[in-house]
């Protein structure tokens, strides 16, 4: 341990960021924390302009990041660590055979979940950094919980750049790289942070369905498809449902439109690929036999998907289901407008709404007289005042049938 300890800064450095290579990170840089502050101001920017959503715990960024520091006693470098997570498996078509709807996964939750696989390479790193550097070493391990400007800070590192769709770009892995940090208050020599440019270069942008990308290298994330199909609980806009076309669970649009997938590489780590978890796209039909939030989180424990919920994740299906064309869908959105969370029967009713079957009429006038939400009940109208040529006769909007209590639709 002796020897450890009368390394001087460089020396350690770079012991450290061997130790980070040898446990299979692909990137390993240090930055001060001081360095980081354009980046703590962005985000608080950002966040006071709303576009961050729902995601309230981005409101408490300042407080989070003095905790933080008062934690390890004090942050002298951050450790930043990047994981290329690039799986090549594709998926498969939209619709199938027999009545089988693919719902598209974004590609980071392919496999296990990140943060526990991080997590776990962490714990493994400042084990051996302490049991190194003695008992004054001080270091906590950051994988997405912490306030800390992740990209900026990779960037600050020399992983890259930032895009203009706002993620980090890399030379050696394209823009599918998992950012993590370790905090410690051991003072460690700093990289030089990376340089560059989109140019001219607005592929991203354009392809964004619900152009969150509504300036360089910003993005308002109440209209990203992966904010409303992972992060947001509430009801998804109706305008954005055709847009979310059959994502369902995040989106890589503007990820794989970008010129720097040519950087692309197989990833190393078999825990983050699509065989190690959700893969690629899920059988949308059989997300609606999970009646319950445990059965739910059995079928998906151990993966990312975890982070939306069963209502949520049964949202998305409406809305892959509604977008998918196929009147095959019908009596699966017909049953999920039995569902026990209104949220489900909602997004179902508009779904319905979109086919031109007389039974996707037929069941919604059916649960028209049953339905007691009242954001669902609009719902239902609003599909059966539906004039999208489709054949149907609609209900005039002076003569939407009347609901009484005892007696059903009158």
């Amino acid at each position: 341990m002796s020897n450890f300890k009368m390394m001087n800064q460089t020396e350690l450095t770079q012991w450290i960021k061997a130790c980070g290579a040898e446990l299979g990170f692909d990137l390993v840089g240090i930055v001060h924390p001081q360095s980081l502050t354009a980046g703590e101001e962005s985000v608080e920017t950002w966040v006071s302009e709303g576009r961050h959503g729902t995601m309230r715990y981005l409101e408490q960024f300042r407080e989070r990041r003095e905790r933080l520091e008062r934690e390890v006693g004090g942050i002298r470098s951050v450790i930043v660590l990047g994981v290329n997570y690039y799986s090549s498996v594709e998926r498969q078509a939209a619709g199938g055979e027999g009545g089988v709807f693919q719902g598209r996964v974004a590609r980071y939750a392919w496999g296990r979940d990140y943060h526990e696989v991080i997590g776990q390479k962490h714990a493994q790193m400042i084990a051996r950094m302490k049991q190194e550097l003695g008992a004054e070493f001080r270091a906590k391990s950051c994988v997405d919980t912490q306030a800390l400007p992740e990209r900026y800070a990779a960037v600050r590192a020399g992983f890259g750049f930032t895009g203009k769709h706002t993620n980090l770009l890399s030379k050696q892995y394209g823009p599918w790289l998992f950012l993590s940090e370790i905090v410690t208050n051991r003072e460690l020599a700093e990289d030089q942070p990376a340089q560059g440019t989109c140019g001219t270069c607005v592929h991203c942008q354009k392809v964004c369905p619900t152009g969150a990308l509504d300036e360089d290298y910003r993005m308002d994330a109440r209209r990203c498809i992966a904010y409303l199909t992972i992060e947001y609980k509430g009801i998804i806009p109706r305008e954005m449902r055709p847009q979310i076309k059959d994502w369902l669970f995040g989106c890589d649009e503007c990820l794989a439109i970008c010129p720097f997938t040519a950087h692309s590489q197989e990833t190393k780590w078999p825990e983050l690929r699509a065989e190690a978890g959700a893969g690629a796209a899920l059988n949308v039909t059989e997300l609606f036999s999970l009646k319950t939030n445990s059965a739910y989180e059995k079928r998906f424990q151990g993966t990312a998907l975890l982070r939306a919920g069963r209502k949520q994740m049964l949202r998305n299906a409406c809305l892959v289901l509604g977008n998918s064309g196929d009147e095959r869908a019908v009596p699966y959105l017909s049953a999920a407008l039995e569902d026990p969370a209104p949220l489900v029967r909602l997004h179902a009713a508009w779904a319905l709404g979109r086919f031109t079957s007389q039974d996707a009429r037929a069941a919604l006038e059916r649960h028209l007289a049953l339905e007691q939400d009242p954001e669902a009940r609009q719902e239902i109208l609003e599909a059966l005042r539906n004039k999208r040529g489709n054949g149907l006769k609609p209900f005039p909007t002076t003569e939407l049938p009347q609901v009484d209590k005892d007696r059903g639709v009158s």
